[in-house]
């Protein structure tokens, strides 16, 4: 007995003195990150809707982060995916499946069990929609952009498929009160809900660790609802903003603290469709710069996830599943149980006066005489459509002329406001002159990995309303194991908004941009309970009409490069301006180039500038044009002895951390020959300087 007594013992303290999260090889998993970086001149960003607001340079680069999960069998697999974009479209989805399926097969992964979502830059190139409406601002479609993307998310999960391996999963939440604010709080006060929940933003961050063998950290995916926009509209150089400035942060701090050297962190967006980083006002994220607002926003949501990663313990166990259901929305059918007015009917699609104003807090239009909470209730009182509106719109907005062009009828005839969209006046239909804005089949999708349930929205969704939905969700999936349910924001598609029957009715921007009407939160309900209840019972589901394929009907597109000029004596990649001779904390760097137009080559997977240091009499990259404190700004030259010309200039804000030593700025490039086409590459070196830390 004693003996016994004595191994129990020994055992206990083994036991004890193992750490909490030992590897228990419940799951495989892989992570992977591709560059998805798109023209970074000369084509309109996505997202506020300013045709002037054109590509010159970077900020930082755009990522696909890719997470591939399976059961320890390998039985079932799926993939998320978070990008660096505004949204993804439904040709993005259907070109990422396509290559997909050439490389593995037509099973491994489909629409099913692959969600692409989107973090919601605002500051992104545009033009890489099947679809007009996120097209506009790029006056066209940009099919060098599209592919870049496509082929980026696909590498992406190519390369979380090779790192797949026998792992486990941890999740925890945290709430983060301070980096989110209500930016349009007199509709959110108008649910009848309000009063049940403390905070009017959704403040509960979810967060999953992905742990190999050998308890390595892979990666982590982490959903907090926020609209990625700390920078404005005049903003010109690409940005992953606040997003993606997070996950560069958590990326080196979690390999400095151990996790593998590919670790791959992914800061998602959730019910964000009212949650704005300006929490110091309009406009306003408390930053003395817009950059300083950015790194605020991030540095917040970074500080929650590292303490998430640190004391992550609750290991993900169970089952994993999915399902998918494409849905032909208007005309869909919702029950009386989900609307509580009785049988209702999806209406076709329509954007409302509203949305012109854009987002008064956030991203206002400026176009006077426009106001959110334009109603087909207040018209004739507090505004008239037909007074001198579009005169304004046409000469000083031409992304609403723009507008105007497809159907001066559609915007203008009162007669076209759809009783179906009350109280909404249609600004502009779905559908006009035979050209379809949005797509009318909405992909549904809905992931479990053991307690979490992972709901994806092809929207974005207001926080009540994504509150609703999550209720709804968890009263399905009770007593099955689920306990946490998480909306998985901008997914598979991108059709506007989602707001509650209340918001709606306000119409104010997010409830005019619902292009679907006042019971689309209702349909989303009703479908994703019937999904859940599919999951919970094993049954199979109906996937729906297949979404047509519109890659090629494009007929407007973004004009190319024609050629790159210089004069006779110059040479591209030649300094022109150059730095000076020594630098201190602080200061910037600065260097600039004769270049050609950064279309040429999106420079994939590698950068237009490097920060170079002398290490030994060798030139090492210290810092790229991905780095925070680093820009890359494209600039036309104005001279009119060369109206093809460019400049490339390459900055370097010093920080406090630079080692003194000797650095120089190199640009990379590639020029357009006029006499043949012909794309050659060129560099350029600025002369060498010190810092001076």
């Amino acid at each position: 007995m004693k003996k016994i007594l004595g191994n129990c013992l020994l055992a206990c303290l083994i036991l004890a003195g193992l750490p909490s999260n030992t590897y228990s090889d419940d799951w495989l998993v892989g992570a992977g990150k591709y560059d998805i970086t798109g023209p970074a001149a000369d084509v309109g960003m996505v997202g506020y809707g300013e045709t002037n607001q054109t590509t010159k340079g970077i900020h930082t680069r755009l990522w696909s982060r890719a997470f591939t999960i399976s059961d320890s069998s390998d039985n079932q697999r799926l993939v998320f995916v978070s990008a660096d974009l505004q949204g993804i479209p439904q040709g993005i989805k259907q070109g990422v499946i396509a290559k997909l399926k050439n490389q593995f097969g037509s099973s491994r992964y489909t629409d099913d069990n692959v969600m692409l979502t989107a973090t919601h830059t605002h500051v992104g190139p545009g033009g890489y929609d099947h679809y007009v409406m996120l097209n506009m601002s790029a006056l066209g479609y940009a099919e060098d952009n599209y592919d870049v993307i496509v082929d980026g998310i696909y590498q992406s999960i190519v390369a979380a498929d090779d790192s797949l391996a026998a792992g486990d999963i941890y999740i925890d939440q945290g709430t983060l009160y301070d980096a989110s604010i209500n930016r349009n709080p007199t509709p959110y006060s108008e649910n009848t809900d309000a009063g049940d929940y403390q905070h009017d933003t959704n403040k509960t961050v979810t967060q999953l660790k992905l742990v190999n063998a050998n308890s390595e950290s892979v990666g982590v995916i982490n959903w907090f609802a926020l609209h990625n926009v700390s920078l404005g509209t005049g903003q010109r150089q690409l940005s992953a903003d606040h997003k993606g400035a997070a996950s560069q942060l958590l990326e080196s701090w979690a390999v400095q603290q151990g996790a593998d050297k590919n670790f791959v962190a992914a800061f998602a967006n959730s019910n964000l469709g009212d949650a704005s980083p300006n929490v110091c006002g309009p406009r306003d994220g408390c930053g003395d710069t817009e950059y300083h607002s950015l790194i605020l926003a991030a540095e917040k949501q970074v500080a929650e996830a590292q303490s998430l990663y640190q004391s992550a313990s609750v290991k993900l166990e169970g089952n994993l599943d999915y399902r998918h259901q494409y849905v032909y929305f208007p005309g869909y059918t919702v029950a009386g149980e989900y609307t509580g007015e009785g049988q209702q009917t999806i209406c076709e699609g329509a954007v409302g006066w509203s949305f012109t104003a854009g987002s008064t807090w956030d991203g206002p239009s400026g176009i006077d005489g426009i106001f959110e909470g334009m109603s087909v209730e207040n018209e004739g009182t507090d505004w008239d459509r037909s007074e001198s509106l579009f005169e304004s719109t046409i000469e000083g907005y031409p992304l609403f002329g723009l507008m105007n062009a497809f159907s001066a009828a559609a915007v203008y005839d009162a007669t076209h406001d759809d009783p179906c969209q009350y109280p909404k006046p249609t600004f502009v239909e779905r559908t006009v002159v035979g050209q379809e804005l949005y797509t009318p089949y909405l992909p549904f999708q809905l992931f479990r990995i053991g307690a979490l349930a992972l709901v994806a929205a092809p929207s974005e969704m207001t926080t009540m309303a994504g509150r609703r939905l999550e209720t709804q969700l968890q009263t399905a999936f009770q007593n099955s194991g689920v306990t946490t349910v998480v909306i998985a924001g901008l997914a598979n598609a991108y059709s506007g908004y989602v707001t509650t029957h209340e918001e709606f009715d306000m119409q104010h921007y997010e409830g005019a941009h619902t292009i679907f009407g006042p019971n689309t939160l209702s349909a989303y309900q009703q479908i994703y309970t019937e999904m859940a209840y599919t999951m919970v019972d094993g049954l199979s589901l109906d996937p729906g009409p297949t979404p047509v394929d519109l890659s090629n009907d494009q007929i407007i597109n973004v004009i190319g490069v024609v050629y790159d000029d210089k004069r006779l004596w110059e040479s591209f990649g030649q300094v022109w301006d150059d730095v000076k001779n020594s630098y201190s904390s602080g200061e910037t760097v600065s260097a600039t180039f004769r270049s050609g137009h950064p279309r040429n080559n999106f420079r994939t997977g590698g950068t237009f500038i490097e920060v170079q240091r002398k290490v030994n009499g060798n030139w090492e990259t210290y810092l790229t044009d991905d780095d925070l404190n680093t820009r890359f700004i494209w600039t036309r030259d104005t001279a009119i002895d060369c109206l093809a010309c460019s400049f490339a200039e390459g900055q370097w804000v010093v920080d406090e951390d630079t080692p003194a030593g000797t650095y120089r700025i190199k640009h990379f490039g590639h020029w357009k020959s006029g006499w043949n086409g012909n794309v050659s590459s060129y560099t350029g070196k600025s002369s060498s300087f010190t810092i001076n830390n």
